[in-house]
């Protein structure tokens, strides 16, 4: 079968409200643009970019070969035969292509595909070339051999050396490359192979290359070590490496309880968080986040999106197989039909690419996104170079709301009321104008950080004199110390109100300690109030980033206009009462304490057994189920009077 270009795929394409019938319609300043596909047998590995070239490899039952690509065309260039080199960060001076004899690595321009150097190895036919590892930062190509591992300079092809009793390639900087032996770990100089360090009895390696780091086994314990000197970075008694976060090893293991978790390692081997998964879920780590893989109903599997050891959004897909990747703070995932782009913040959808197969795989490169999946056929494998709206999304939206009103005029119009509902379905997903990242979502309202920088909420269902005089009061406190100033509020093209920016919530479930100082300081600024503040939550109480010691509460005002417009909102801080008074802010703050203490608002009144994973003082429980008295006169009778309680009982003993 003959590899071929074609500019319109025999495929299906969809971007957010896009109906499927107007394949070529989408938002104005969000169109998901098509620029070729590529179709060849066997797998297309996920393409590198070159200055002008897209470099690939395409992996037959029988055969590999290395192809490069015209990157506006997809046209191929060249191809050579051979395996790739694993590449750890580009491609360099030239392609590394290992010959199909196995005996040989070939240096192949990436731009014309003509051949820079060969570098053989052993005899004609002998196989001795078993895998190559390929580090462009240090213009070397690793080649393990029966005869140990051979350094092969990228640009001549020339041998530096060759270290005899390696047995595998384990990790490498610009500096030093850790090489697997007998039994042992070693590391060489790049530039002449003179050992740098060297470690016995290590039983199985993994590589961390963002940090420079080689992960090992040895001796029953989990030991990290850095590549350019040998030094031990951690270690830790138990656990099974999964992959990175960011700059954090994420460990599989089992707690004190014998529960599965995924453990957090910093670099200095200080544990940052830890998250449970069920003992059968599937891992799976990106550059960005942890994804936990459950089973969902029917050929679905539930995927949880975990961030900063919390998990941010939950949802199910027909997912069987591929690479999920992350960059641009979304996530994409491979479908049964293609591929979906999902915002790591929220799990709102940014867009969807169809395919006749499965989906294998979407990664960015250069601005496009190459979408790579199984053609209808079941035997070929389809390369997809597509653009996706990065960068467009608030344009849309702002544009939506300038046209609405003309569009609407024209709705009858066939795709003009495809565009209208479009643009009505697009403005009521995003919610807040110029938004960025969502903070906090309901029916009825929806807090997002926006494009100046700011925190902006919009609400839905208000009255707007009650609104009026809920800012009025919310702006007349804005001096108050402990009180987030209000910046700005107005009505068009609904009711809105926009303060400074804030890192997190206590919705956020930060540390204990910390959450427990949150909560004294919003019992603080609540008792400088002249009125009951009648609607504080996680969500308004706002922490900075590096202030551990104090807290900010927002919605001042707030509480009689909930009352009147939301009687029926789900609030599980609230108190039996309807009415704001003071006692009732008791009841929210006793709410509080217990979400900083256990990540969930209480039930009946009082803490459940389950809900601590470590111990409270009995003091302290008492103040909580104090301040969570169902009637108002058993409890403390102002926010002051609970403050000094809740600092008495959380930090002035020598146990919380």
């Amino acid at each position: 079968m003959r590899a071929n270009v074609t500019g319109v795929p025999a495929t299906r394409r969809a971007f957010l409200g896009a109906a499927a019938s107007l394949p070529a319609w989408s938002l104005p300043g969000t169109a998901l643009h098509h620029d070729w596909t590529y179709r060849a047998p066997g797998t297309i590995y996920p393409p590198r970019v070159t200055e002008n070239t897209l470099v690939t490899a395409v992996w037959g039952a029988d055969s590999e070969r290395a192809v490069g690509l015209d990157p506006g065309r997809g046209g191929e260039r060249w191809t050579h035969p051979g395996a790739v080199g694993w590449q750890t960060g580009g491609v360099g001076d030239h392609v590394v292509v290992r010959t199909p004899e196995r005996d040989a690595l070939t240096g192949v321009n990436p731009a014309s595909g003509a051949v820079a150097w060969t570098t053989t190895f052993g005899d004609q036919g002998e196989t001795v070339v078993r895998e190559t590892a390929v580090h462009p930062d240090a213009g070397t190509a690793y080649a393990v051999t029966d005869a140990g591992v051979v350094a092969v300079d990228i640009a001549s092809g020339d041998e530096r050396w060759r270290v005899a009793d390696a047995t595998g390639y384990a990790a490498g900087t610009a500096e030093t490359a850790a090489l697997e032996t007998d039994g042992g770990l070693v590391g060489v100089r790049v530039t002449d192979g003179a050992e740098r360090w060297r470690h016995e009895n290590v039983a199985w390696t993994t590589a961390h290359d963002s940090l420079g780091r080689v992960v090992a086994r040895r001796m029953g314990r989990l030991v990290a070590w850095d590549v350019d000197t040998g030094a031990v970075a951690w270690w830790r008694g138990t656990g099974s490496p999964v992959g990175a976060v960011d700059d954090r090893m994420l460990l599989r293991a089992a707690n004190a309880r014998g529960e599965t978790e995924i453990v957090a390692v910093s670099p200095d081997g200080s544990v940052a968080w830890r998250y449970g998964v069920p003992d059968n879920a599937g891992v799976s780590a990106t550059s960005d986040a942890l994804l936990v893989f459950t089973d969902g109903s029917g050929e679905s599997r539930t995927v949880t999106v975990v961030a900063d050891g919390r998990a941010r959004w939950q949802d199910e897909f027909e997912y069987a197989f591929g690479l999920a990747t992350t960059s641009r703070g979304e996530l994409r995932l491979p479908t049964a039909d293609g591929v979906e782009a999902r915002a790591l913040r929220d799990g709102l959808v940014r867009w969807r690419y169809e395919t006749p197969g499965r989906g294998v795989y979407a990664v960015e490169r250069g601005g496009r996104a190459y979408v790579g999946a199984e053609a209808e056929d079941g035997e070929s494998f389809e390369l997809h170079a597509v653009r996706p709206p990065w960068g467009g999304l608030a344009a849309a939206a702002r544009w939506g709301d300038r046209n609405l009103g003309v569009l609407g005029a024209l709705g009858g119009l066939g795709a003009v009321g495809a565009a209208v509902a479009g643009v009505r379905w697009w403005r009521d997903r995003r919610r807040v104008e110029g938004h960025v990242e969502t903070i906090e979502r309901t029916d009825d309202w929806t807090t997002a950080r926006v494009e100046s920088g700011r925190v902006r909420t919009e609400y839905w269902n208000l009255d707007e004199s009650g609104f009026r005089a809920a800012c009025e009061a919310w702006r007349d406190a804005s001096d108050t110390a402990g009180v987030l100033a209000l910046r700005e509020w107005g009505v068009e093209p609904r009711p809105w109100v926009e303060t400074s920016a804030y890192a997190a919530t206590l919705a956020d479930l930060c540390e204990r300690e910390r959450g427990l100082r949150a909560v004294s300081s919003a019992a603080d600024a609540l008792s400088r109030l002249d009125r009951p503040h009648g609607f504080i939550r996680p969500a308004s109480v706002v922490l900075d980033d590096g202030d551990s010691e104090t807290a900010r509460v927002r919605d001042v005002g707030f509480g009689a206009l909930a009352a009147d417009a939301w009687p029926n909102q789900d609030d599980a801080y609230a108190p039996p009462e309807t009415e704001p008074t003071p006692a009732g802010d008791v009841y929210r703050l006793g709410a509080l304490t217990h979400h900083a203490l256990t990540g969930r608002p209480p039930e009946n009144h009082g803490f459940a057994d389950g809900a601590l994973d470590r111990p409270v003082s009995d003091d302290l429980r008492e103040v909580v189920e104090t301040a969570l008295a169902a009637d108002p006169d058993d409890r403390y009778g102002t926010p002051r009077r609970f403050g000094e309680y809740l600092a008495w009982a959380a930090f002035a003993q020598e146990t919380w």
